[in-house]
């Protein structure tokens, strides 16, 4: 099952310490969560003073970060990535199309009804700045999307989201923001009674830990993940450059459509609709139109939130690590003997960053040893 934040205070600091440290990075994120890793597993008696989870144990309240816990206005449920799953249980409410992608966040933060990050969904953006016909059309949408049954992405931002996202709610169906902070930060803060009421008829999910605040590099990555959730995404109105056409952008590269609505070349706000126009994008005519067209890709969509879930780790066992150049290199090195980081560094020809990152993937998969004198191979038999 999902990992509920806030019940045990304990196991929260230890997750996000993990997600956040940079002692580990990405690519050895990934492995042990495909492996099955879990909040509860990080828990575990370190009797087994061997196991890949004691070793990462060790490692995280050797390095102790921010206490996390106590941050959360709402009550949230953290999925975490594996193979296009979650790996807890017999648990599948990761997104399906959003694990499909190479570049999908690691872990998501939930609040709200968690079953609908599996519905068939669809992204409306657009201008923070909307003319009146702009927020009309995106409630309108919104609406119209919603009440057909699809779920309702946006960003929770002020103008076209904020509109998209209350027509969805007025018309009784599920919307879902994608936030650019933590679950404990909302922005703008004038959208609190707004968030209040997606979590009660949907749900608001976050890439970011809690206590993160809004950063001008966090819109970008949020907006990927927001495309990454939908079959399709709407431009409403949007600007050029805006975020919106980053959002856009970020569809078309995942293989996902984009509509865009027509605007006045006139219009100084629809100059991104039509930009996107005339590389492709799908007219917007009416929300029928897009419900039509999307009928399609409902088949896929289905057979692929069919898929069965990940399987687990043995807490007591050995990890599966991958070894890759560098690890196979740094192997090389280390022969039989102990050696320190610099002469690592020095014969390997890598970054100091990179020789960390390397050693801990190792160390975590119990291929290396920290001794007094530097790291050792460790030998099994």
């Amino acid at each position: 099952m999902p990992h509920t934040l806030a019940e045990n205070p304990q196991a929260d600091s230890l997750w996000l310490q993990f997600l956040t440290t940079h002692q580990i990075d990405r690519e050895a994120k990934r492995d042990l969560l495909m492996a099955g890793l879990t909040p509860t597993a990080l828990l575990q008696s370190e009797a087994h003073q061997d196991s890949q989870i004691a070793r990462l144990q060790r490692l995280l309240r050797s390095n102790p970060k921010h206490d996390f816990s106590g941050r959360l206005r709402f009550s949230a449920t953290l999925l975490h990535l594996g193979e296009q799953a979650p790996l807890a249980g017999d648990d599948r409410r990761y997104p399906a199309l959003l694990g499909e992608l190479s570049d999908a966040p690691l872990a998501l933060f939930v609040a709200g009804d968690l079953s609908c990050l599996n519905r068939p969904a669809i992204a409306v953006v657009g201008s923070r700045n909307p003319s009146r016909d702009g927020l009309r059309l995106a409630e309108r949408v919104g609406h119209e999307l919603a009440a057909a049954g699809f779920l309702v992405v946006s960003g929770l931002a002020a103008g076209v989201d904020a509109a998209a996202h209350r027509g969805a709610l007025a018309s009784g169906g599920q919307t879902l923001a994608v936030m650019a902070t933590g679950l404990d930060r909302i922005y703008p803060a004038c959208h609190g009674s707004l968030a209040q009421a997606i979590v009660q008829q949907g749900a608001l999910v976050t890439e970011f830990c809690p206590g993160v605040s809004p950063h001008r590099w966090h819109f970008p990555r949020r907006n990927r993940t927001l495309s990454g959730l939908c079959l399709a995404t709407v431009v409403i109105e949007a600007g050029r450059p805006s975020g919106s056409l980053i959002t856009a952008t970020a569809a078309a590269e995942q293989g996902r459509e984009v509509f865009a609505a027509p605007w006045s070349l006139f219009h100084k706000n629809g100059a991104g609709c039509l930009y996107l126009l005339s590389e492709g994008a799908h007219l917007l005519l009416t929300p029928a139109k897009i419900i039509e067209q999307m009928g399609g890709s409902l088949a896929g969509w289905a057979a692929l939130s069919e898929r069965p879930p990940a399987s687990q780790l043995d807490a007591g066992g050995a990890g599966h690590l991958v070894l890759g150049f560098r690890e196979k290199q740094l192997l090389r090195l280390l022969g039989d003997g102990d050696i320190d980081l610099a002469t690592l560094v020095s014969e390997s020809g890598l970054s100091v960053d990179d020789v960390l990152t390397t050693v801990t993937r190792l160390e975590l998969g119990g291929y290396v040893a920290q001794t007094h004198a530097g790291f050792r191979v460790q030998r099994h038999e």
